[in-house]
């Protein structure tokens, strides 16, 4: 397993397991109830992608790069769209561009 998957496995088991602890640390504060249940998702989302990516080669990383950038195309347009949510999404956005650069490097 690549760094990258590494990384991105631990980060989706950290969403499963304790969600908001990073939105805890990067924000300063804990999400209210359904954002824990979407963080959940996304980090089951990140921990299949961690592993899909892991056996595949580079069309596998491309796509998984791909989610990212969709994922992060969305965190902008929630950013722009919930006043409330915006600095959350901003910092999700950055993450998921974060993760689609090292996928399609």
């Amino acid at each position: 397993m690549r760094p990258l998957e590494t990384v991105r496995a631990a980060y989706g088991v950290t969403e499963l397991l304790a969600p908001g602890a990073v939105e805890r640390l990067l924000l300063g504060h804990a999400p209210d109830e359904r954002a824990r249940r979407v963080i959940r998702v996304l980090g089951g989302r990140h921990l299949v992608q961690a592993l899909v990516t892991a056996r595949g080669g580079r069309t596998l990383h491309r796509l998984g790069g791909g989610v990212d950038v969709i994922h992060a195309v969305t965190m902008a347009a929630l950013a722009g769209a919930d006043p409330r949510r915006r600095r959350a999404a901003a910092v999700n956005a950055a993450i998921a561009l974060v993760f689609a650069a090292g996928e399609l490097r």
